[in-house]
Order: structure tokens, then C-alpha cells, then sequence
């Protein structure tokens, strides 16, 4: 019998109905170990958001199994969903829709540590809020601010703020960066490689730009009509697909070259403008 750990999650044989004739997911089956980088990639309909809201227990599992740290998310109780909700932090599309627009910046960062670290005074939480802003490359000013007063791409830095302000084990990324202007998503993939790099924080990323996943995952999932298809390194899939499907959404990206493409993450600050996306480097 193995001593090894268990992984950091285990999915096996999950399957999600929204109706009772169709199953949204099936089959579903893949491991993420602490630290690691998933990308999830697949046409719109494939079942990607469904997947990663089941991972965060949005949504009931119909059949199969999802283990957080070797635990059944079927049998968890109330210290495991609170060491879930601390623990896996999610980014989704829309950042203005992830922001109660009726709270200043200040009391949206402040609320988790609210809820999980009732140690900590309001000029401890202040502290914190202030320091994570720094982190995303926002400024303290930002705190008596209200979300429809910034920008989108400032928006979805202060939901990765939130996320992170928590130092969570796992940052879940639903399509991070779809709703922004091009350039805004070089400044949003730099700022999330960054602090992927520097926490240590396992990331589960999921979108339809090739591109993206092949700078920022060192693993990657395809999936079509809720079943995974292909899976690999990242790398590996992308310049060698093996399934028809996978060779489909290669050949439909406008240029796939070994050096990648798509945004800089030289800095957080980058100006708008023509940018690169360079290949994540072997690990």
C-alpha cells in the first residue's frame, strides 16, 4: 500500500445533468497536484465552466466522485466546506457581475477575511486589503472606490486581489480575461503568472485561447460535448496534437509558432499596443 499523499484534487468518473436526458459532463476523470498548472480549454458548450463549478461545489455532482486533499466532496461537512471556501478561490469572466456594485472597494476585500479571519482587527483587515491592491498593481486610492468607478481590466484585478487575499491553495480562472480589451489581457495573464510564480498556488485555468493556457499551464485538458479528449503537457498537446478534435482547435488558431503569441507579461503595467505571448519555458 502507498504512504505517497494524496493529490491535491481527484475527479473520477464525474457527470453533471442539468436535465434529466442530457448529461452536461461525462466521464470526467484527471488529478491536480499541489502547485501544479492545469489549462481546460474547448469550444463554448463543452462543458468547462460546468466543470469547474462542480469542482467548487456550485453545482452537484449526478455520478463520479470529486476528493479535495483524499476527502469526498459527497461526504464533507462543515470545517471541509469551510476549508474549501478558504482554500479555493474563484476568478469568473465578468468582473463588474463578481462585484457587489452597492460596496466600496475597501469593504469587498475586507468581507472574506470577515468571514475567515475573525482574529484580524478592521486595521489589520485594512492592512491586508491595502497591501493586496499593491500586489495587483492598484493603488491604495482604489479602496474608497466603487466598482462601477473603474475600469474592467481594474475590476478584474481586484477580484484576483480578493481571491488571493486569503493565500488560497488553488486559484479556479473561468475564462479570466474574455471580457477584456486585448491589451488589458496581457497586463491580467502577466499579473496571474506572477503571482502563480511567487505564491506557489495552484491554478486551475480554464479558456478557449490556445494561446494563453500554453503560456500559463503546464498541463492541459481538452474537452468536447462534456468528455475529455485529449490531455497532456501543455507543450506537448499543442505541438502534437494526437485527437482529431485537438488538431481542429490548433489549426483554427491564426498562428500557433514554437515562441507562442498573444500578450507580454514583461510587466503589469504595460502600455497598450502590439504584444507577444512567449512560450512558458519547460519545467
Amino acid at each position: 500500500m502507498s504512504d505517497s499523499p494524496a493529490p491535491l484534487l481527484r475527479v473520477d468518473a464525474l457527470a453533471v445533468r442539468y436535465h434529466a436526458t442530457r448529461d452536461v459532463l461525462q466521464d470526467v476523470s484527471f488529478t491536480v497536484e499541489a502547485g501544479d498548472t492545469l489549462g481546460i480549454c474547448g469550444e463554448s458548450g463543452s462543458g468547462k465552466s460546468t466543470l469547474v463549478r462542480s469542482l467548487l461545489g456550485l453545482l452537484p455532482a449526478g455520478r463520479g466522485e470529486i476528493r479535495w486533499h483524499g476527502r469526498a466532496m459527497a461526504r464533507f461537512g462543515r470545517a471541509d466546506w469551510a476549508r474549501l471556501r478558504r482554500g479555493a478561490q474563484p476568478v469568473f469572466q465578468d468582473p463588474l457581475a463578481s462585484l457587489d456594485p452597492r460596496m466600496r472597494i475597501a469593504a469587498i476585500l475586507a468581507e472574506p477575511l470577515e468571514v475567515h479571519r475573525r482574529d484580524l482587527d478592521r486595521a489589520a483587515r485594512e492592512a491586508r486589503a491595502a497591501a493586496q491592491l499593491e500586489r495587483v498593481g492598484l493603488d491604495a486610492g482604489v479602496l474608497g472606490r466603487y466598482p462601477h468607478e473603474l475600469s474592467g481590466g481594474q475590476c478584474q484585478r481586484v477580484c484576483i486581489a480578493r481571491a488571493m487575499i486569503q493565500q488560497p491553495e488553488v486559484l479556479v480562472c473561468d475564462e479570466p480575461v474574455s471580457a477584456l480589451d486585448v491589451s488589458i489581457q496581457a497586463q491580467i495573464i502577466g499579473l496571474l503568472e506572477r503571482l502563480q510564480r511567487d505564491a506557489g498556488t495552484t491554478l486551475i485555468f480554464v479558456s478557449h485561447n490556445l494561446a494563453v493556457i500554453r503560456r500559463l499551464c503546464r498541463r492541459i485538458i481538452v474537452m468536447r460535448q462534456g468528455r475529455i479528449v485529449e490531455e497532456g503537457r501543455a507543450t506537448e498537446v499543442l505541438a502534437a496534437p494526437r485527437h482529431e478534435y485537438t488538431k481542429e482547435l490548433v489549426a483554427a488558431v491564426p498562428a500557433l509558432p514554437r515562441r507562442g503569441y498573444g500578450v507580454s507579461t514583461s510587466s503589469t503595467h504595460s502600455p497598450a499596443g502590439p504584444t507577444t505571448i512567449p512560450a512558458r519555458r519547460p519545467s
